[in-house]
């Protein structure tokens, strides 16, 4: 259940309409609060200071009321253009699946939602000021709640135009991509020194893998999608009630084609709808998120770098700011644990085994794409080598040391051709000597540790 409330807010606060609509609904609601407390408590003409003599001319009161109305539309239009142009811009110089960052901005939401809302309150309001003169009532709760409305979206309009002026700025862009990432790992790589951090301690049966591929029952999925999140407790409820072990195939990320294999089931008994019930604890979706998913905006990242790197942008700068993101992520991601895939019932008993993310993948993932695009840029393949000698200066343990190893020779080695100017060559020569060191330095440290 706690998943798929997750996943319920994750999937509204992409949505660009969320905001607006609640501001929408909050500009009838303090219309009509209005019009009660002047009616209620203004039901007669009373002497006002001369200062609010103005608010008891009905004539007066709806030029003012249909000026604004008529103002903040054309401006809701405008700041509505100006985030479509912002909107263009980002899909064509960092990518279109940056677009989901653009949309879920909360303070472009915010903006817009109150230019609307207060459209609607002018409206509400216009309708009231017809009994105006029939009611005897004088709009003065109504009039200095629309004057402080109106100060107020000015203010949002120049801090909008603010907004958009800084949030299309390359570093912005891969700031806010960094930070969503530093979130996810947080989420999801619990920290070594916390008490729970540790994965349940199971004895692992040597051949547990043939067992789920040879005597366990397929399970293919039902539908087509980006698995977005894997509800793992009621899957291991679902496990136990069926008295059956899972082995998940997928993780979330994976795009799921119909009627391929996603699970493997060992059944104790003949189970019925099993196939039904673990494709309903798999949320499926159009797009890929970051929920589950902390390899998600590590592929932002590098969309940006890769996009960079195209002959039509050209812009190393950027692309080197990412490698240096994508590094700093790295470090961090050392210092944490990595979940358990295996899951198991109070007695102890395999339940569920997942498909979990590696290091070495996720290594992959941050820099296999910018290798293999920037392998023409000097500069990008000297900061990549850079970074990478970094982290292996920061490694703990020989996986780390392995992935990251793996990476400087794949680097290396498409970047000793004669093509290169001497200079280049010598100074990725020198770099690449440098980090064989370190990972001998590190190997060494290792093996004494492990001995």
């Amino acid at each position: 259940m706690k998943t798929r409330i997750i996943h319920f807010f994750e999937v509204l606060s992409s949505n660009f309409w969320a905001i607006p609509l609640l501001l929408l609904i909050s500009g009838a609601g303090l219309a009509f609060l209005n019009i009660y407390l002047d009616k209620t408590l203004y039901a007669r003409h009373i002497e006002l200071p001369e200062l609010y003599l103005y608010f008891n001319n009905a004539l007066n009161i709806r030029t003012l009321l249909s000026v604004c109305a008529t103002s903040i539309l054309g401006v809701a239009g405008v700041s509505f253009s100006i985030t479509i142009a912002s909107l263009t811009l980002a899909s064509q110089q960092f990518g279109p699946r940056l677009l989901r960052n653009f949309m879920s901005d909360k303070f472009n939401q915010l903006v817009l939602g109150c230019f609307i809302g207060t459209f609607l309150y002018c409206i509400l309001m216009l309708q009231f000021t017809g009994s105006m003169d029939i009611d005897k009532t004088t709009p003065f709760f109504s009039m200095m709640s629309l004057l402080a409305i109106i100060i107020l979206n000015l203010l949002l309009l120049v801090f909008f135009i603010h907004h958009i002026a800084v949030a299309i700025q390359a570093e912005t862009v891969i700031s806010e991509v960094n930070n969503e990432l530093v979130t996810q790992m947080n989420c999801t790589f619990p920290n070594k020194a916390e008490k729970n951090s540790q994965p349940i301690q199971f004895e692992i049966p040597d051949d547990l893998n043939n067992k789920f591929e040879q005597k366990g029952e397929e399970i293919y999925s039902t539908k087509s999608g980006y698995l977005q999140a894997i509800d793992t407790d009621n899957l291991i409820k679902c496990a136990i009630d069926n008295d059956c072990a899972i082995k998940v195939m997928i993780k979330p990320g994976d795009f799921i084609l119909t009627n391929s294999i996603i699970a493997y089931g060992l059944m104790s008994d003949e189970v019925d709808d099993i196939e039904k019930d673990i494709n309903a604890h798999l949320l499926i979706g159009n797009v890929a998120t970051s929920e589950q998913d902390p390899e998600f905006a590590i592929r932002q990242l590098v969309e940006v770098a890769v996009r960079a790197l195209s002959p039509g942008i050209n812009d190393p700068f950027t692309a080197i700011s990412c490698i240096k993101k994508l590094g700093e992520n790295i470090a961090f991601l050392m210092s944490r644990q990595f979940p358990t895939k295996y899951h198991v019932d109070d007695s102890g008993q395999l339940r569920v085994e997942l498909k979990r993310f590696t290091f070495s993948g996720i290594v992959g993932t941050s820099f296999d794409l910018v290798r293999q695009h920037g392998q023409d840029d000097v500069a990008v393949v000297i900061c990549l080598l850079q970074v990478l000698n970094q982290l292996i200066l920061q490694s703990q343990h020989k996986e780390h040391v392995e992935a990251l190893k793996t990476q400087a020779e794949a680097i290396f080695s498409v970047n000793n051709s004669d093509t290169l100017a001497l200079k280049d060559k010598d100074d990725i020569q020198a770099l690449y000597n440098v980090i064989n060191v370190s990972l001998n330095s590190k190997e060494s440290h290792l093996q004494i540790d492990c001995g």
